[in-house]
Parts: structure tokens; C-alpha cells; sequence
């Protein structure tokens, strides 16, 4: 970063390249909701950072107000630029020390087999200007067509969740109360002048975000106060961190590895031949049976109380389709709105398949219209409608609708029972 920044202040008119950073989607640890794939930092960032070298972050590594320098300090002028951001940047300037980390645990704890070489490039020569390639034994697996990726590993200690602790939206909420606190009278009165003077009579949000942003390129050391701030309240930080991540990993990750025993023991999900309906159904079919009869249901449940969205359901869905020949696509926009799948064996075999939760107040007119647009923008030739109920009431109206629309009993509509189950030595 500091030879980026002395590229940038020594030659304003450098080329982009340099300071671009593509998307590391082997981590798949992105924002992108659906499968690994980003845009990474591109052109409009590398012209931001260069400016930003030339102005308000022009002291990076040479800072004295702060005890660090932080890369967060780019987040913090103009709004539309966080977590994305930082875990973009993130990666890549640390992309060396994550080969290294997933090869030495692939190394320690995976089999042989489970391990393959892949030449990367992750090392930058200063002295030539290019970004070398080294060699990493890493976990890998099979992306489609036989064709192999490898996997990056990301130590659970430097993971975090939602805005980062120095941000821009933190920034701007605790800017005024920054200004105040400044010790140098001359420079907390020049600030707040220079931000009021830029303030309309009767300020909105946004009108208070430009003034921020126009004082921050007058008096880039505000941002230096803020973010010293924020050093002194560094175990806050930590402890917000991990609260984050062990929730994450509580929610997510152990409810998707207890699901996926599940399936390995209690179904043939990976043994079903092709055919984008009857897979699709089948499926359908065997989420339903681990929910209702294997005690799936408990994934939905934390501390007694339903934590699944049509979100969650979709996103299980989407790992018991892992090694199967069949083209599943999410969130699918073909003109009309964007479907949760579409599931296709070739160009004349798709399926759309919508997630529904008993409980929403726009189920019946949804049930109605919906997946009938996506068929016809995707053309798609069959559709299966799969609906998750928490309660027994749910499971009522879910079949009325359907009794209504002279549906009830019809193949493609799953309805999954998610009620809590009793002990079974209870039953009678």
C-alpha cells in the first residue's frame, strides 16, 4: 500500500492496472449471494485510490495522529463503500498468506487425494512491477466438466460480519461529536465553520453526508481523530467480532453441516438421474423428508424460535443440488423478476421451483401469478412450488388456497411440515 501510494503521488497519471484488485472468489467469502462470483475493484476504484493517495489519504503510513495505518480509512469518505470493499482489498493484499495458510492445513489434515498443486499469482515484484506466480498444494474440488478450482481457507479470527468497526455510516453519526473533541481550537472551529456554511436551511440526510464529505477534503485529520477513537475502543471491537462470527457459524455453518449429514445418511440425493423436473421434484421431496421425519426441523429452531426465511430454505436447497450433471441457476432475471431456481438439462428441460413460507400474507396471489410469469419469461416447461409451514394453522390456509385454486393434491406443490416434533417414545 505505502509503494502504491508513492506510485500515485509521484505520477498522478499512472496507469489503472496497478491498482485494480480482481475478485478472489476461491475464499467464498463474498457478499455475492448466489455461488462466488463478484466484480471485484476495478477501473472506477483504482481512479478513487489514486486520488485518494493525492488527497485526504496522502499521509497513509506515515500517519501520527492514529498508531496504524488502516485501509478502513478509504471507506470513510462517500457512502456505497464498506464490507464488500474491505473484503475485496482484504483478500488480495493478504492473498499470500492465505495459500500459505490453506496449503498448511491442507497439508496437516486432508488426505492426499483431497489435494492437488495450483499455480497462483499471488506475489508482487516491485522491482519488475508484475505480480509473480508461486506454487500451493491446496484442497480443490471439481467446478463442472471435470474442470478443478482450488479452495482458500480464511482463519475464523480475522473474519467478521455486516459494517466494519471504523465505517462510513459510524463516521458520519459521530462526526459532529468528533469535531467538538478536538484539542486544537483553531482547527475544530475552522471544521465546524466549514461544515455549516455547507449545510442547507433545513438539512436532509444526504445534504449532511456532502457537507461531511466537503470537510473531509478540506480537513482530511478528522478522519485521523475519528479512527483514533475507534483504536482506543480496539477491544469493543474484538469482542463485537467474535460475538459476529460465533453467531454466524451457531446459524449458518452448523445448521448447513447438520443438514448435510442428513442428506449423506438419510437420502439418495446424488444418485438421481437427470431430468430437471422429476430431479427437481425428488429433491423437493427428499428436503422434505430430512425436515419432517430425520429431525431436520430443528435447523429451523434457535432457542425455540424460528429462524428460517424463505432465504434460509433456498440457500439449504441450493447444497443438495452439490455433484449433480443438472444447470442450477438462482435467483434467475430473464425480464420479469428475478425466480429463486431454475433448473435446466439442456436448452428444451427446465424447471422453475419458488420457496414460499406458509405464514406470508401474499402467498395466495403469488401462488396465482408468479411462478407462471418467470415459466413463461425463462421458458420454462414445468414449475414446482415448494412451502415451508412453522404451524399447523399454516398448513390449513396452505390448503384451502390450494382447495381454491383447484390445486390441492397437485404433484408440484411440496408443503413442508416444519411444526416441532414430539418424542417419538411420547406417541401414541
Amino acid at each position: 500500500m505505502v509503494y502504491l501510494r508513492e506510485l500515485a503521488v509521484n505520477n498522478p497519471s499512472i496507469g489503472l492496472t496497478l491498482f485494480q484488485f480482481p475478485e478472489i472468489r476461491q475464499n467464498w467469502l463474498g457478499l455475492c449471494k448466489w455461488g462466488n462470483n463478484g466484480k471485484g475493484l476495478g477501473p472506477k476504484f483504482a481512479k478513487n485510490l489514486i486520488s485518494a493517495f493525492n488527497g485526504f489519504y496522502r499521509n497513509f503510513g506515515t500517519e501520527t495522529v492514529t498508531d496504524a495505518s488502516h485501509i478502513e480509512k478509504l471507506t470513510l469518505v462517500g457512502s456505497g463503500i464498506g464490507r464488500d470493499f474491505i473484503s475485496d482489498f482484504t483478500t488480495n493484499l493478504i492473498f499470500e498468506f492465505l495459500l500459505e495458510y490453506s496449503e498448511k492445513f491442507a497439508k496437516q489434515h486432508l488426505y492426499e487425494q483431497q489435494r492437488k498443486t495450483f499455480t497462483v499469482r499471488c506475489h508482487f515484484d516491485q522491482d519488475l512491477m508484475i505480480w509473480q506466480s508461486e506454487s500451493f498444494e491446496l484442497p480443490y474440488f471439481y467446478k463442472g466438466d471435470r474442470e478443478e478450482d482450488f479452495i482458500l481457507l480464511t482463519p475464523v479470527d480475522i473474519l467478521t460480519k455486516d459494517d466494519a468497526f471504523i465505517c462510513h455510516s459510524d463516521f458520519t453519526s459521530e462526526f459532529r461529536r468528533i469535531a467538538n473533541s478536538l484539542d486544537n481550537t483553531a482547527l475544530r472551529d475552522a471544521i465546524n465553520l466549514y461544515f455549516m456554511k455547507r449545510l442547507p436551511t433545513d438539512p436532509k440526510k444526504d445534504d449532511i453526508e456532502r457537507a461531511i464529505d466537503a470537510t473531509v477534503q478540506k480537513y482530511p485529520e478528522i478522519l485521523d481523530y475519528y479512527i483514533k477513537k475507534k483504536e482506543s475502543e480496539k477491544d469493543k471491537a474484538t469482542a463485537l467480532s467474535s460475538e459476529k462470527v460465533s453467531k454466524l457459524r451457531d446459524e449458518l455453518l452448523a445448521t448447513l453441516t447438520e443438514f448435510c449429514k442428513h442428506i449423506f445418511v438419510n437420502s439418495d440425493f446424488y444418485k438421481i438421474n437427470p431430468s430437471s423436473y422429476s430431479e427437481a421434484l425428488k429433491r423437493a421431496h427428499f428436503l422434505k423428508q430430512v425436515i419432517e421425519d430425520n429431525d431436520g426441523y430443528r435447523i429451523f429452531y434457535k432457542d425455540g424460535k424460528p429462524i428460517a426465511s424463505e432465504d434460509t430454505v433456498q440457500r439449504i436447497f441450493r447444497l443438495t443440488w452439490f455433484a449433480s450433471p443438472i444447470d442450477v441457476n438462482s435467483e434467475v432475471n430473464n425480464g420479469r423478476g428475478p425466480a429463486d431456481y431454475k433448473v435446466s438439462f439442456g436448452s428444451r428441460d427446465s424447471t422453475i421451483i419458488e420457496f414460499k413460507l406458509g405464514r406470508s400474507t401474499s402467498l395466495k396471489k403469488n401462488m396465482k401469478n408468479q411462478t407462471e410469469i418467470y415459466k413463461k419469461a425463462s421458458k420454462s416447461i414445468s414449475d414446482i412450488k415448494v412451502i415451508l409451514c412453522y404451524t399447523k394453522a399454516e398448513i390449513a390456509k396452505v390448503n384451502r388456497i390450494l382447495k381454491a385454486m383447484q390445486q390441492e393434491n397437485a404433484e408440484n406443490v411440496v408443503i413442508i411440515d416444519v411444526t416441532k416434533k414430539g418424542s417419538a417414545s411420547k406417541v401414541c
